[in-house]
């Protein structure tokens, strides 16, 4: 898969020293990965939350932080739309954002 965004990534890691370990295997997950299908994303992450309208939200750093990405299946991409602590979280809608 080809990852939208990914500069979101790495200056979320530069802020956040904690998390750059799990955000790059994240990456290298992603990168290596052909999903085609929610089960496909579930099976590289099983505790993925699979949302409405083709997003996933990922745990990073055992749920300090969330990652909503937008998966195109038949394009093969992933858009990051949003990374934060769940308490960021809490204020967005992962459906739209």
């Amino acid at each position: 898969m080809r990852i939208f965004y990914l500069i979101r990534l790495d200056e979320y890691g530069k802020k956040h020293a904690d998390a750059r370990k799990s955000l790059t295997t994240w990456k290298n997950v992603v990168l290596l990965a052909s999903w085609k299908n929610k089960q496909d994303v579930l099976s590289d992450f099983p505790r993925a939350k699979m949302i409405k309208n083709n997003r996933a939200r990922f745990e990073i750093v055992h749920n300090t932080y969330r990652l909503i990405a937008h998966i195109h299946y038949d394009e093969q991409f992933v858009e990051i739309r949003f990374i934060g602590t769940h308490n960021e979280y809490d204020r967005i809608d992962p459906e739209t954002i």
